[in-house]
């Protein structure tokens, strides 16, 4: 990335360090932890280059590092650096502290820096939204388990739509401020017509599309010797591929089962919504719970030897809204309904409706900011690469000449 001027905050060490335990004042910039980075490729040089914008205080040209949203944190860079300057554990902060960063609400700041908040806000909107939805329902019937006369369907339909189109649309003000910022950063491309726009835009889609699926980069990172003597079904990209695709199934299910299901119907176990929701639960239970298993013993990885209590509690929420809804679909094929099963009920659906209004303020947004920021990357990059042919003949430049933003 080219640095075509810049506005130096002397105080960006200091905010970053709010957001995670580094050393990076000890870097000479030897350049040893780009060279061990499995993830580097041509024309990048991080590490190193997010460790100087740090030290620099340049925190415009760091929000537009690829590097920041692009590393896995294995700790490859860290463990191996002869001056202990952390550079992994720096990313770590500085997606922590973008995240705060692009938030217009400043919420995100609450979350992060503020335990107390994090426990009374969540506390205190779980007892507003039990109060409203008995307020609006209520109505135990023993002879079978009645959620939609326990809970008003149209009471819980409309919240739904509304937190949904809330958070969607706050998340789309983050990440337009998010764009506006990097894109501002990065060098200018040529100017050309709608059509070549449109085409590079597709296959900046495409360019990503592999790391947003199957993440087969996030295979390059070795780790250290704790997470390289763990099995593969315990490494940090199954655990993270079964959280991921899993929740995205559930999403599948609820929203399947918003279009084609009747409210409070019965339907067999293999109904397509109901089969699929069960089986998506399957992966986000284990790839949670191995989570919360590894971190707690401080083994897989360097991301999980050192963790923040944000990131306990969104992984602890989504364990919970997992296995409540498993209980509650257990007890819909029991013979009679019971008070536990309206209240397990009950906790799963006030879990799930938090579990969606923190998605901007938590980690749980890097689903939109890194996908976000690795587009923008690669569409900078295929129009610059335009650039590079409108001036070298295509028979004579080659890949690698192109420039890369880093």
């Amino acid at each position: 990335m080219d640095d075509l001027g810049a506005r130096i905050n002397l105080k960006l060490i200091e905010e970053l360090r709010q957001y995670g335990e580094f050393n990076v004042q000890n870097c000479f910039s030897c350049g040893h932890c780009t060279a061990v980075c499995n993830l580097v490729q041509p024309g990048e040089s991080f590490p190193r280059r997010v460790i100087r914008y740090a030290q620099l205080g340049l925190r415009d040209q760091l929000a537009a590092t690829k590097a920041v949203w692009s590393c896995y944190y294995c700790g490859d860079c860290t463990l191996s650096c002869p001056r202990q300057a952390t550079p992994g554990q720096l990313m770590e902060a500085a997606r922590r502290y973008f995240i705060v960063h692009w938030d217009i609400t400043t919420l995100s700041r609450r979350f992060y820096t503020s335990p107390r908040f994090m426990w009374v806000s969540t506390t205190v909107m779980a007892v507003i939204l039990g109060f409203l939805f008995l307020a609006t329902g209520g109505d135990v019937v023993s002879k079978r388990l009645a959620l939609f006369e326990f809970m008003s369907y149209d009471f819980l339909h409309y919240l739904g739509i509304a937190v949904i189109a809330l958070v969607a649309l706050l998340m789309m003000i983050n990440a337009g401020n998010m764009a506006f910022h990097v894109m501002r950063v990065l060098p200018k491309t040529p100017a050309t017509g709608p059509i070549l726009w449109i085409r590079d835009a597709l296959l900046a889609c495409k360019d990503i599309l592999d790391d947003m699926t199957i993440q087969s980069r996030f295979s390059k990172c070795r780790g250290n010797e704790s997470e390289a003597s763990l099995p593969w079904y315990l490494s940090r990209r199954v655990i993270h591929l079964c959280i991921m695709w899993g929740f995205l199934g559930l999403l599948g299910a609820t929203t399947f089962d918003f279009i084609f299901k009747e409210p409070g119907s019965y339907v067999p176990l293999y109904y397509p919504g109901r089969l699929l929701g069960t089986v998506a639960g399957i992966p986000v239970l284990y790839g949670t719970s191995v989570s919360l298993w590894l971190r707690k013993n401080h083994r897989g990885g360097a991301s999980f030897e050192r963790t923040m209590l944000s990131d306990w509690f969104f992984l602890w929420l989504l364990w919970v809204t997992t296995i409540t809804g498993y209980i509650t679909e257990v007890a819909v094929y029991l013979p009679r309904g019971s008070i536990l099963g309206y209240g397990i009920f009950l906790i799963h659906v006030i879990l799930a409706i938090e579990l969606i209004l923190i998605l901007p303020f938590t980690k749980f947004s890097h689903v939109i900011y890194r996908p976000v920021a690795l587009y923008l990357h690669a569409l900078h990059l295929r129009r610059r690469a335009r650039g590079y042919e409108a001036r070298v003949p295509l028979a004579v430049g080659r890949p690698s000449d192109i420039p890369s933003s880093a």
